[in-house]
């Protein structure tokens, strides 16, 4: 009995002391926006603003910038955050004061050499990276891109024909994402993975494990925003932020497509105009095979060269923005087609008088005038990328606010796009807002991001899209189902902005 007694109280004591501590802890890192002078919500201790966000979603209503205004601070988790509304701060976040708010956020877990990527890399590597990829979506390639694209459009057709035929409901995602997977093989590596023959395809399941898995569905991850300070712990661990299976499989694919390309007679290779031969022009047998992360000197390249591992990492989000960001929009615009059968009709019309019967490439896509009003208005709408954020590297005020080094900006594109003092009647679908583009301020819309860290490979997803639809519309109409709903309102956030449940429709043959 004297044991037992003595036991719980010194229990009791540890435990007492701990939550003490750990209230300590949480108040004082809570200092760095209040500090700084930023409104906003108070948070709670260990979650902040996290599991408002869990519950309630996406604030389309931007209640909290009604209450706080055009700046505000929240924690997400251990994370401070402050999301920025005014188009001038933005501006010179993302492109006057370019150098201060470089980076994204990211956690440096055990992913290498996955992570060696432009997405990922800070600052002076970023740079270089960009230099390097950037030859890759110039106009001379994206013309030589179109004839792939147009392969793989077809295929998109005839199976969108045979749903038709067999009056089964079709699944928009699966259709679009083999497509956009077989588009991705065919303009950047060469390859025929046929997806679209196959929606189990290994390329298209491991790269949807890293959206199921990503953001807060992975429990690692959600623990390391609740305190970022475990990360070197948790990379130490073996923690990944990307499942094990996934990082083997794209390590493995991509190292064999770089064996067999170099196997390949030099003439062969002249003639290559993808992604991965601009890669291999540029590598420096500097990667290791083992994987083991390369030294801080190692690291220090010619602004011209890629190490090995930094190919595979470039390989790997080339295929997973690929696939995902240009799969999204696709079913978005299937869906608003079925739901306002009158702009289906109108894209035919133009269609049939730019094009003809000639089959769309980079040159004769640009007459498509209503188009590209409708792709706008979707992507306003629904933007696949729902907000991105950019690190503050050093302290610095911008119209007589502070940003503290060490916060993030959080600048949400999705509540951006809905703001009915920019775009009247936020909700409805109305392509004819883009008649007048010079009227909308650039900052008000961002899909692909702005400045010099936007989406580098826009124009060819942009191009895909209209490639897809020219193919798909000439030869078939969407047709909505009985339930089918007249307006998307739920979604989940899974690294990318999705609806909830997967969208379908059935099809007719023209």
């Amino acid at each position: 009995m004297e044991l037992f007694s003595g036991t719980v109280p010194l229990t009791l004591g540890l435990f007492g002391g701990f939550v003490t501590l750990l209230y300590m802890y949480g108040k004082r890192r809570q200092r760095l926006l209040k500090d700084a002078g930023i409104p906003g919500p108070e948070p709670n201790i260990i979650f902040g603003s996290l599991l408002t966000f869990l519950k309630k979603g996406i604030d389309f209503e931007n209640k909290k910038g009604k209450e706080y205004g055009d700046v505000f601070g929240e924690w997400l988790g251990g994370i401070p955050m402050i999301t920025v509304f005014d188009p001038d701060i933005l501006k010179e976040v993302l492109i006057k004061d370019f150098q201060t708010f470089t980076d994204r956020l990211g956690f440096d877990l055990n992913d290498y050499p996955l992570t060696t990527n432009l997405f990922n890399a800070k600052m002076a590597t970023w740079k270089r990276l960009r230099k390097i990829t950037s030859p890759t979506f110039s106009a001379g390639k994206l013309k030589k891109m179109c004839r792939g694209l147009n392969l793989c459009a077809q295929k998109l057709t005839k199976n969108f024909a045979h749903a038709a035929e067999s009056g089964e409901v079709v699944d928009l995602k699966q259709y679009f994402g083999a497509f956009t997977m077989d588009a991705i093989g065919n303009t950047g590596f060469g390859i025929d993975i046929d997806s679209q023959n196959d929606f189990d395809n290994s390329f298209v399941r491991e790269t949807k494990k890293v959206f199921d898995n990503a953001f807060l569905a992975n429990p690692a991850i959600f623990l390391i925003m609740l305190f970022p300070e475990l990360t070197p712990l948790a990379k130490m661990l073996g923690v990944s932020a990307f499942p094990k299976s996934t990082k083997k499989f794209f390590t493995q694919a991509v190292t064999e497509m770089i064996k067999q390309r170099r196997d390949e007679p030099r003439e062969e290779r002249e003639r290559r105009v993808d992604f991965l031969e601009l890669m291999l022009n540029a590598e420096d047998d500097g990667g290791h095979e083992d994987g083991a992360k390369i030294s801080d000197e190692a690291t220090q390249k010619s602004a011209n060269t890629l190490t090995t591992d930094e190919v595979i990492g470039q390989a790997f989000v080339f295929f997973l923005a690929g696939y995902e960001t240009t799969a999204s929009t696709l079913q978005y615009i299937a869906y608003i087609l079925a739901t306002q059968p009158g702009v289906q009709d109108k894209l035919a019309e133009e269609i049939s008088s730019v094009l003809g019967d000639n089959e769309p490439d980079y040159d004769n896509i640009h007459g498509l005038v209503y188009m590209d009003h409708v792709i706008n208005e979707t992507l306003r709408l629904y933007p696949v990328v729902p907000a991105i954020n950019r690190y503050v590297s050093k302290t610095t005020t911008i119209k007589g606010w502070t940003f503290p080094e060490g916060a993030l900006i959080n600048i949400p594109i999705v509540v951006m796009h809905r703001n009915p003092e920019v775009y009247p009647e936020p909700k409805k679908f109305k392509p004819e807002r883009w008649e007048k583009t010079s009227e909308i301020n650039p900052m008000h819309y961002q899909p692909f991001g702005h400045g010099p860290r936007q989406c580098i490979g826009m124009r060819l997803a942009l191009i895909e899209v209209k490639v897809a639809l020219i193919h798909l519309i000439r030869n078939i109409r969407f047709v909505r189902l009985e339930d089918t709903p007249d307006e998307l309102t739920d979604f989940v956030v899974t690294g990318v902005f999705a609806p909830k449940k997967p969208l379908k429709l059935k099809v007719q043959l023209r």
